[in-house]
Protein backbone atom coordinates (compact mmCIF):
# COMPACT_ATOMS: atom_id res chain seq x y z
CA UNK A 1 0.00 0.00 0.00
CA UNK A 2 2.71 2.60 0.63
CA UNK A 3 4.67 2.09 -2.54
CA UNK A 4 1.05 2.59 -4.34
CA UNK A 5 0.40 5.75 -2.32
CA UNK A 6 4.44 6.63 -3.43
CA UNK A 7 3.61 5.87 -6.19
CA UNK A 8 0.92 8.40 -6.96
CA UNK A 9 2.38 10.98 -5.33
CA UNK A 10 5.37 10.53 -7.78
CA UNK A 11 2.75 10.84 -10.39
CA UNK A 12 1.60 13.95 -9.02
CA UNK A 13 4.85 15.92 -8.80
CA UNK A 14 5.79 14.93 -11.84
CA UNK A 15 2.19 16.77 -13.22
CA UNK A 16 2.71 19.55 -11.17
CA UNK A 17 6.11 19.95 -12.23
CA UNK A 18 5.15 19.87 -15.63
CA UNK A 19 3.04 22.84 -15.56
CA UNK A 20 4.56 26.38 -16.50
CA UNK A 21 5.76 28.82 -14.20
CA UNK A 22 2.26 31.23 -15.73
CA UNK A 23 0.24 28.66 -15.05
CA UNK A 24 1.59 28.20 -11.26
CA UNK A 25 0.94 31.59 -10.42
CA UNK A 26 -2.11 31.47 -11.76
CA UNK A 27 -3.20 28.91 -9.19
CA UNK A 28 -1.14 29.91 -5.71
CA UNK A 29 -3.19 27.07 -4.15
CA UNK A 30 -1.16 24.19 -5.57
CA UNK A 31 1.44 24.16 -2.79
CA UNK A 32 -1.87 23.93 -0.44
CA UNK A 33 -2.69 20.92 -2.42
CA UNK A 34 0.63 19.35 -2.37
CA UNK A 35 0.68 19.75 1.37
CA UNK A 36 -2.96 17.81 1.87
CA UNK A 37 -1.30 15.17 -0.52
CA UNK A 38 1.74 14.88 1.62
CA UNK A 39 0.14 14.28 4.92
CA UNK A 40 -2.61 12.42 3.28
CA UNK A 41 0.35 9.70 2.13
CA UNK A 42 1.75 9.79 6.01
CA UNK A 43 -1.86 8.76 7.45
CA UNK A 44 -2.39 6.24 5.18
CA UNK A 45 0.80 4.77 5.82
CA UNK A 46 0.10 5.16 9.80
CA UNK A 47 -3.24 3.24 8.83
CA UNK A 48 -5.17 6.49 9.80
CA UNK A 49 -7.54 5.68 6.44
CA UNK A 50 -10.18 7.94 7.76
CA UNK A 51 -7.64 11.09 8.16
CA UNK A 52 -6.01 10.20 5.23
CA UNK A 53 -9.28 10.29 3.06
CA UNK A 54 -10.14 13.67 4.08
CA UNK A 55 -6.58 15.07 2.83
CA UNK A 56 -7.02 13.26 -0.20
CA UNK A 57 -10.14 14.72 -0.83
CA UNK A 58 -9.11 18.00 -0.14
CA UNK A 59 -6.15 17.86 -2.23
CA UNK A 60 -8.35 16.90 -4.96
CA UNK A 61 -10.67 19.68 -4.47
CA UNK A 62 -7.85 21.81 -5.25
CA UNK A 63 -5.84 20.40 -7.33
CA UNK A 64 -8.20 18.70 -9.46
CA UNK A 65 -5.31 15.92 -10.74
CA UNK A 66 -6.81 12.92 -11.74
CA UNK A 67 -3.72 10.73 -9.78
CA UNK A 68 -5.37 11.58 -6.69
CA UNK A 69 -8.50 9.67 -7.30
CA UNK A 70 -6.60 6.66 -7.33
CA UNK A 71 -5.09 7.22 -3.88
CA UNK A 72 -8.76 8.49 -3.05
CA UNK A 73 -9.86 5.01 -4.12
CA UNK A 74 -7.92 2.87 -2.27
CA UNK A 75 -8.66 4.51 0.85
CA UNK A 76 -11.97 4.21 0.34
CA UNK A 77 -11.30 0.55 -0.38
CA UNK A 78 -9.54 0.46 2.73
CA UNK A 79 -12.54 2.11 4.95
CA UNK A 80 -14.72 -0.40 3.05
CA UNK A 81 -17.02 2.26 1.43
CA UNK A 82 -16.70 0.11 -1.72
CA UNK A 83 -19.22 2.48 -3.76
CA UNK A 84 -16.81 5.04 -2.95
CA UNK A 85 -13.87 2.82 -4.41
CA UNK A 86 -15.93 1.87 -7.13
CA UNK A 87 -16.47 5.03 -8.25
CA UNK A 88 -12.93 6.85 -7.59
CA UNK A 89 -11.33 4.33 -9.63
CA UNK A 90 -14.06 4.28 -12.69
CA UNK A 91 -13.69 8.39 -12.56
CA UNK A 92 -9.21 7.73 -12.16
CA UNK A 93 -9.56 5.65 -16.12
CA UNK A 94 -12.00 8.08 -17.21
CA UNK A 95 -10.14 11.15 -16.54
CA UNK A 96 -6.66 10.08 -17.29
CA UNK A 97 -7.46 8.43 -20.48
CA UNK A 98 -4.68 7.77 -22.27
CA UNK A 99 -2.38 9.34 -19.42
CA UNK A 100 -2.90 5.86 -17.37
CA UNK A 101 -0.33 3.14 -18.74
CA UNK A 102 -1.44 0.07 -19.16
CA UNK A 103 0.04 -1.67 -16.19
CA UNK A 104 -2.11 0.80 -13.91
CA UNK A 105 -5.16 0.35 -15.89
CA UNK A 106 -4.63 -3.28 -15.83
CA UNK A 107 -4.59 -3.59 -11.75
CA UNK A 108 -7.96 -0.96 -11.67
CA UNK A 109 -9.88 -2.84 -13.92
CA UNK A 110 -9.38 -5.95 -11.55
CA UNK A 111 -10.05 -4.36 -8.87
CA UNK A 112 -13.50 -2.49 -10.46
CA UNK A 113 -14.68 -5.95 -11.37
CA UNK A 114 -14.04 -7.18 -7.31
CA UNK A 115 -15.71 -4.13 -5.98
CA UNK A 116 -18.80 -4.84 -8.33
CA UNK A 117 -19.35 -7.86 -6.11
CA UNK A 118 -19.69 -5.44 -3.46
CA UNK A 119 -22.28 -2.97 -4.48
CA UNK A 120 -25.92 -2.75 -4.94
CA UNK A 121 -27.75 -0.10 -6.60
CA UNK A 122 -30.77 1.12 -5.13
CA UNK A 123 -33.58 3.80 -7.01
CA UNK A 124 -34.64 6.54 -4.34
CA UNK A 125 -37.72 8.08 -5.05
CA UNK A 126 -38.94 11.17 -2.92
CA UNK A 127 -42.34 13.09 -3.42
CA UNK A 128 -40.77 16.67 -3.62
CA UNK A 129 -38.26 17.54 -6.01
CA UNK A 130 -35.42 19.11 -4.87
CA UNK A 131 -34.34 17.42 -1.33
CA UNK A 132 -30.94 16.10 -0.74
CA UNK A 133 -30.34 12.47 -0.90
CA UNK A 134 -27.95 10.80 1.70
CA UNK A 135 -26.50 7.55 2.18
CA UNK A 136 -25.32 7.14 5.75
CA UNK A 137 -25.44 10.84 6.49
CA UNK A 138 -23.45 11.73 3.21
CA UNK A 139 -25.08 13.64 0.28
CA UNK A 140 -24.64 12.17 -2.78
CA UNK A 141 -27.55 13.61 -4.50
CA UNK A 142 -30.58 15.70 -4.93
CA UNK A 143 -34.38 14.81 -6.02
CA UNK A 144 -35.18 13.43 -8.61
CA UNK A 145 -32.41 11.60 -9.52
CA UNK A 146 -31.27 10.14 -12.77
CA UNK A 147 -30.08 7.26 -12.28
CA UNK A 148 -29.74 4.35 -8.86
CA UNK A 149 -28.12 5.13 -6.48
CA UNK A 150 -24.71 2.54 -6.06
CA UNK A 151 -24.36 1.40 -2.07
CA UNK A 152 -21.92 -0.71 -0.47
CA UNK A 153 -23.03 -3.78 0.62
CA UNK A 154 -24.45 -4.51 4.02
CA UNK A 155 -27.13 -1.65 6.21
CA UNK A 156 -27.42 1.46 4.76
CA UNK A 157 -29.72 4.35 5.85
CA UNK A 158 -31.14 6.82 3.17
CA UNK A 159 -32.66 9.77 4.05
CA UNK A 160 -34.48 12.40 1.68
CA UNK A 161 -34.34 16.09 3.75
CA UNK A 162 -36.23 18.92 2.33
CA UNK A 163 -36.02 22.49 3.33
CA UNK A 164 -38.76 23.11 5.98
CA UNK A 165 -39.93 19.75 6.30
CA UNK A 166 -39.51 16.94 8.65
CA UNK A 167 -36.48 14.47 6.99
CA UNK A 168 -37.93 10.86 6.54
CA UNK A 169 -34.96 7.56 6.89
CA UNK A 170 -35.47 4.22 5.55
CA UNK A 171 -32.69 1.72 6.91
CA UNK A 172 -31.87 -0.97 4.30
CA UNK A 173 -29.40 -4.63 3.99
CA UNK A 174 -28.17 -5.19 0.97
CA UNK A 175 -25.85 -7.81 -0.44
CA UNK A 176 -23.30 -7.39 -3.20
CA UNK A 177 -25.15 -7.44 -6.43
CA UNK A 178 -28.94 -6.77 -5.34
CA UNK A 179 -30.80 -4.11 -7.15
CA UNK A 180 -33.93 -2.65 -4.59
CA UNK A 181 -35.61 0.57 -4.92
CA UNK A 182 -36.53 2.89 -1.76
CA UNK A 183 -39.56 5.43 -1.85
CA UNK A 184 -39.52 8.41 0.59
CA UNK A 185 -42.55 10.42 1.77
CA UNK A 186 -41.30 14.17 2.95
CA UNK A 187 -43.63 15.96 4.83
CA UNK A 188 -44.51 19.29 6.21
CA UNK A 189 -43.52 19.60 9.92
CA UNK A 190 -46.43 21.18 10.62
CA UNK A 191 -48.29 17.51 9.38
CA UNK A 192 -45.58 14.96 11.41
CA UNK A 193 -46.32 17.26 14.80
CA UNK A 194 -47.54 15.51 17.40
CA UNK A 195 -51.17 16.16 18.63
CA UNK A 196 -51.24 18.54 21.76
CA UNK A 197 -51.44 16.76 24.66
CA UNK A 198 -55.01 16.81 26.28
CA UNK A 199 -56.18 18.53 28.94
CA UNK A 200 -55.91 17.85 32.49
CA UNK A 201 -59.02 15.90 33.89
CA UNK A 202 -61.22 17.87 36.14
CA UNK A 203 -60.60 17.91 39.76
CA UNK A 204 -62.83 15.31 40.82
CA UNK A 205 -64.44 16.53 44.82
CA UNK A 206 -65.36 13.71 46.94
CA UNK A 207 -67.26 13.30 50.25
CA UNK A 208 -67.78 11.08 52.81
CA UNK A 209 -71.22 9.30 53.13
CA UNK A 210 -72.07 9.60 56.93
CA UNK A 211 -73.92 6.37 58.18
CA UNK A 212 -76.91 7.35 59.53
CA UNK A 213 -77.73 4.59 62.10
CA UNK A 214 -74.94 4.98 64.25
CA UNK A 215 -75.13 8.43 64.74
CA UNK A 216 -79.00 8.21 65.37
CA UNK A 217 -78.71 5.15 68.05
CA UNK A 218 -76.06 7.23 69.61
CA UNK A 219 -78.05 10.35 69.47
CA UNK A 220 -81.21 8.72 71.08
CA UNK A 221 -78.66 7.03 73.69
CA UNK A 222 -77.84 10.91 74.59
CA UNK A 223 -80.81 12.23 74.86
CA UNK A 224 -82.07 8.80 77.08
CA UNK A 225 -78.81 9.64 79.26
CA UNK A 226 -79.51 13.41 79.12
CA UNK A 227 -83.43 12.35 80.36
CA UNK A 228 -82.63 9.78 82.54
CA UNK A 229 -80.10 11.54 84.45
CA UNK A 230 -82.14 14.86 84.83
CA UNK A 231 -85.21 12.61 86.50
CA UNK A 232 -82.09 11.26 88.74
CA UNK A 233 -81.54 14.92 89.60
CA UNK A 234 -85.17 15.56 90.26
CA UNK A 235 -86.17 12.81 92.43
CA UNK A 236 -82.54 13.52 94.57
CA UNK A 237 -84.08 17.02 94.94
CA UNK A 238 -87.48 15.42 96.02
CA UNK A 239 -85.44 13.05 98.59
CA UNK A 240 -83.64 15.71 100.03
CA UNK A 241 -86.87 17.88 100.57
CA UNK A 242 -88.40 14.89 102.03
CA UNK A 243 -85.96 14.45 104.61
CA UNK A 244 -85.80 17.77 105.69
CA UNK A 245 -89.53 18.05 105.68
CA UNK A 246 -91.03 17.05 109.30
CA UNK A 247 -94.15 14.36 109.61
CA UNK A 248 -92.54 12.91 106.05
CA UNK A 249 -92.98 8.93 106.19
CA UNK A 250 -89.84 7.02 106.14
CA UNK A 251 -91.52 5.09 102.99
CA UNK A 252 -91.74 8.39 101.14
CA UNK A 253 -88.07 8.86 101.94
CA UNK A 254 -87.03 5.48 101.03
CA UNK A 255 -89.06 5.51 97.73
CA UNK A 256 -87.19 9.06 96.34
CA UNK A 257 -84.10 7.53 97.33
CA UNK A 258 -84.52 4.64 95.53
CA UNK A 259 -86.14 6.36 92.31
CA UNK A 260 -83.04 8.65 92.43
CA UNK A 261 -80.89 5.80 92.51
CA UNK A 262 -82.79 3.53 89.69
CA UNK A 263 -82.40 6.88 87.74
CA UNK A 264 -78.90 7.80 88.13
CA UNK A 265 -77.89 4.17 87.67
CA UNK A 266 -79.62 4.02 83.93
CA UNK A 267 -78.45 7.27 83.55
CA UNK A 268 -74.80 5.68 83.49
CA UNK A 269 -75.18 3.18 81.88
CA UNK A 270 -76.74 4.98 78.71
CA UNK A 271 -73.93 7.58 78.73
CA UNK A 272 -71.49 4.59 78.59
CA UNK A 273 -73.71 3.23 76.04
CA UNK A 274 -73.54 6.84 74.13
CA UNK A 275 -70.00 7.00 74.09
CA UNK A 276 -69.53 3.86 72.79
CA UNK A 277 -72.30 4.37 69.81
CA UNK A 278 -70.76 7.66 69.16
CA UNK A 279 -66.91 6.07 68.88
CA UNK A 280 -68.73 2.76 66.56
CA UNK A 281 -69.93 6.46 64.31
CA UNK A 282 -67.27 8.04 64.27
CA UNK A 283 -65.09 5.26 63.26
CA UNK A 284 -67.89 4.59 60.24
CA UNK A 285 -67.38 7.79 59.25
CA UNK A 286 -64.06 8.26 58.59
CA UNK A 287 -63.23 5.09 57.30
CA UNK A 288 -66.43 5.53 54.84
CA UNK A 289 -65.34 5.58 51.26
CA UNK A 290 -65.52 9.14 49.46
CA UNK A 291 -67.89 9.32 46.84
CA UNK A 292 -67.49 11.97 43.74
CA UNK A 293 -69.85 14.73 44.80
CA UNK A 294 -71.64 15.11 41.56
CA UNK A 295 -72.65 10.71 41.99
CA UNK A 296 -74.68 11.26 45.23
CA UNK A 297 -78.26 11.35 44.26
CA UNK A 298 -78.94 12.49 47.49
CA UNK A 299 -78.80 15.38 49.82
CA UNK A 300 -75.84 14.65 52.31
CA UNK A 301 -77.47 13.96 55.98
CA UNK A 302 -76.39 16.66 58.93
CA UNK A 303 -76.81 15.78 62.50
CA UNK A 304 -76.93 18.61 65.43
CA UNK A 305 -77.34 18.51 68.97
CA UNK A 306 -79.18 20.63 71.11
CA UNK A 307 -78.27 20.72 74.43
CA UNK A 308 -79.95 23.65 76.98
CA UNK A 309 -81.22 24.35 80.12
CA UNK A 310 -83.30 21.27 81.25
CA UNK A 311 -83.25 20.14 77.72
CA UNK A 312 -81.69 18.48 75.21
CA UNK A 313 -82.71 17.23 71.76
CA UNK A 314 -80.86 16.10 67.85
CA UNK A 315 -82.09 18.13 64.68
CA UNK A 316 -80.66 17.31 61.49
CA UNK A 317 -81.76 17.24 57.64
CA UNK A 318 -81.77 14.14 56.05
Amino acid sequence: MRLRAVLSLLLMLVAVSAWSAPALAANPRMDEAKQHFNRGVDLYDDNDFTGALVEFKRAYEIAQDYHVLFNIAQTQYQVQNYAGALEAFQRYVTDGGSGVDAKRRAYVDKEVQKLRGRVATVKVTVNVPGADILVDDEKVGTSPLDKPLTVSQGRRKITASASGKAPVSKTIEVAGGDSTSVDLQVESEASTAPPPPPPPPAPVVTRRKVPLVPWIVAGGLFVGAAVTGTLALVFKSEFDSKLNTYGATAADINGAHDTAKVFAAVSDVLSGCTLIAAGVALVMTLTATPTPVESSSRPQAKVHFLVGPGSVGVAGSF
